[in-house]
């Protein structure tokens, strides 16, 4: 090989070895490719309850066809994740009580202290479920001067319109005390959460968690599919394990005037919130909103619109048909515990928390000694010039709750016009009668935005109002 031929040979040796060369330098500069660290749902975080008594979902994402391990309580779960980097392991029924440390286990490992089983309930709805303990609560020094108690807590879910993924979801458990339960106005615990919760542990002496999501001035569409409330607060709880869930919500849907179709939109919200859970027909409580003067006041939707006086109790009775229409379902009623006709944010949080309560520990984990529900109308019967009502749910007896003749009974002819009844109590029955109808044909209860009616039976729970006829 001549010189020249010889050294243009060294030469593309020479370059030949520093491509294959610089390949790997480069590689090991930019850096190799590293497995992504496993990501938890926000709830799964410091001082968590998890449902106690059910096989439990702990979920999460990490790098394709990892093999991430979740360690507690003696057990031990490992799985692979699938393609798209999410994994799902299911815990073996976890015991009432103290849990310790969650672990879970792949690229890096996260410990999750504090941990407690026991009760979980979902919360949501709008501002009378967000309401806190910063707004105006009746005995307030008093309830925060009790109120310390680590077996109570609540994750409330951040509200964040933004969100994109599950992964995105914030929030915060903490427990029932003076700090936390006034710690935020916006993202604070829900003062009807906690006086379910409450309730709850000092019946069953057990944990209590509340999974709280709710926005203030929502109509029920915010919260189902497609909806935000359901797409960026709801849909990323799930499939966290809960009991039961407990609803408060429906002012905005009257001032919408949308009694008509109400109904309908409550049966799919519950039915699509069972669905996304898998866990069947859930427990499903709610509140019968409070009596308020919406047909002269022109707030909120109902600015350019009017309401009709007669919308809600049109409204109150969607709500109590919906316990006929929705399985595994429960009403709170509350109209008793209302002072101010002009506050469409009752102060006393605890009537509404407490009579859930009772409902759950009634219908939900079969304490007979509890009474959940005041009368209820069943029917009807003319006699000459009066008319018989029968109904349900009277517990010991009917009773009034001021000691008085039962109030806010209307009577009606053919000529379909109400005039106001007299009422007495004659067993579990009430007899209604006016001197100016002589053949009645129909009775309207409480039927009036401003109704608080003193109808109960001994055990102080209201009578929900009611009509007879469907003029």
């Amino acid at each position: 090989m001549t010189p020249l031929l010889n050294s243009f040979a060294m030469r593309l040796e020479v370059f030949h070895s520093i491509k294959v060369f610089t390949i790997p330098v480069l590689w090991l500069l930019v850096g190799s490719p590293v497995a992504a660290d496993i990501k938890l749902p926000a709830m799964f975080t410091d001082h968590m309850v998890l449902q106690a008594d059910q096989s439990v979902p702990v979920w999460g994402w990490a790098e394709p066809g990892e093999d991430v391990s979740v360690l507690v309580a003696g057990q031990t779960h490992t799985v692979k994740t699938d393609g798209a980097g999410h994994w799902r392991v299911q815990l073996d029924p976890l015991k009432s009580g103290a849990v310790g440390t969650l672990t879970v286990q792949g690229s890096n490992r996260i410990v999750i202290s504090d941990v407690l089983a026991g009760e979980i309930w979902l919360a949501s709805g709008q501002s009378n479920m967000h309401f806190n303990f910063l707004q105006k609560v009746p005995n307030l020094e008093s309830i925060l001067s009790d109120s310390d108690d680590p077996w109570i807590r609540q994750f409330t879910v951040v509200r964040n319109d933004k969100l994109q993924t599950p992964q995105d979801l914030a929030g915060v458990w903490r427990a029932a005390n003076r700090v936390n339960l006034t710690s935020s106005r916006t993202d604070g615990d829900s003062a009807v959460a906690y006086f379910f919760s409450r309730e709850i542990r000092r019946r069953l002496n057990r944990p209590v968690g509340v999974l709280h999501a709710s926005i203030g001035a929502t109509p029920i569409q915010t919260w189902m599919p497609g909806g935000m409330g359901y797409e960026k607060m709801i849909s990323p709880l799930a499939p966290y394990s809960i009991r039961g869930a407990i609803w408060y919500q429906g002012e905005s849907n009257v001032q919408r005037s949308q009694a008509d179709i109400y109904g309908d939109l409550f049966s799919k919200q519950v039915a699509s919130w069972r669905t996304l859970w898998g866990q069947g027909n859930f427990p499903f409580l709610y509140v019968q909103i409070a009596p308020f003067r919406y047909s002269p006041k022109r707030i909120g939707p109902a600015k350019d619109h009017p309401v009709s006086p007669t919308e809600l109790p049109r409204f109150w009775e969607v709500q109590a048909a919906a316990l006929e229409r929705i399985p595994n379902s429960g009403m709170a009623v509350i109209h008793d515990s209302i002072t101010d006709l002009d506050n469409i944010h009752p102060a006393d949080k605890r009537v509404p928390g407490e009579r859930l309560a009772r409902i759950a520990l009634a219908k939900t984990y079969g304490m007979q000694d509890v009474s959940y529900e005041g009368p209820r109308y069943r029917e009807m019967s003319i006699e000459e010039t009066r008319i018989r009502l029968t109904f349900s749910a009277v517990g010991s007896g009917l009773v009034t709750r001021d000691g008085q003749p039962p109030t806010l009974f209307e009577i009606a002819g053919e000529n379909q016009r109400f005039e106001p009844a007299e009422a007495i109590i004659e067993g579990e029955t009430v007899i209604v009668q006016c001197s100016s109808i002589s053949k009645p044909v129909a009775v309207r209860f409480g039927w009036s935005e401003e109704a608080r009616p003193n109808l109960m039976n001994k055990e102080g729970l209201p009578a929900a109002p009611f009509r007879t006829d469907k003029w």
